[in-house]
């Protein structure tokens, strides 16, 4: 379902959180502060991370900064008891994905983590479509360019089911004419 990532430096408060979201299938690591978060960042992959804005050591909007500039496509939810509508603005202009207040209802976390991993889930896989079209464009580019590079009488050489003048060739196979090296095809009547 997805792992995530919860810091807040209140054990009570990370822990319940961690039930919760367990329960609702999720795998969740816990920190303890915003140090150790950003160090499980460094060998853990995580999908969505759920951080407190007030932390002794490192505060949650630089932890923030730090994490978006190593993870930019990781979203995180920070949450505060202390609303001020200067750390939310920081906080969504420094590439946070919500801001929400205590005290956190169980099942807005549960429905916010679920949305939030299903987009990102959504946009992966936009991302690998895109791969694999810009992949198979550029095979197809790569065909078309073997084929040009061999002059158009040279193509039709091997062919027995065509007829070729100075400037007319008949493909019979292909049911094309080219003219003048321009291609015309030919409906299936011919």
């Amino acid at each position: 379902m997805g792992h995530i990532l919860i810091i807040d430096d209140e054990a009570t408060l990370r822990q319940t959180l961690a039930r919760i979201l367990q329960q609702a299938g999720f795998e969740v690591s816990t920190a303890e502060n915003g140090d150790q978060g950003i160090s499980f960042l460094k060998t853990t992959n995580f999908d969505l991370v759920f951080m407190d804005i007030r932390m002794p050591g490192i505060a949650g909007l630089d932890a923030l900064k730090i994490i978006h500039t190593s993870h930019p496509n990781l979203p995180v939810v920070l949450f505060t008891a202390q609303p001020d509508l200067n750390s939310a603005v920081e906080a969504l202009r420094n590439g946070a994905t919500d801001y929400l207040l205590k005290p956190l209802k169980p099942q807005a976390i549960i429905e916010r983590a679920q949305s939030i991993l299903a987009g990102q889930k959504k946009e992966k896989r936009k991302r690998e479509l895109a791969a694999q079209i810009e992949a198979l464009q550029a095979e197809l580019k790569s065909f078309k360019t073997e084929a040009d590079r061999q002059p158009l009488r040279t193509r039709y050489r091997r062919h027995r089911s065509f007829s070729k003048t100075r400037r007319l060739v008949l493909d019979l196979h292909t049911r094309r004419i080219i003219l003048n090296e321009q291609s015309i095809n030919v409906p299936h009547f011919f």
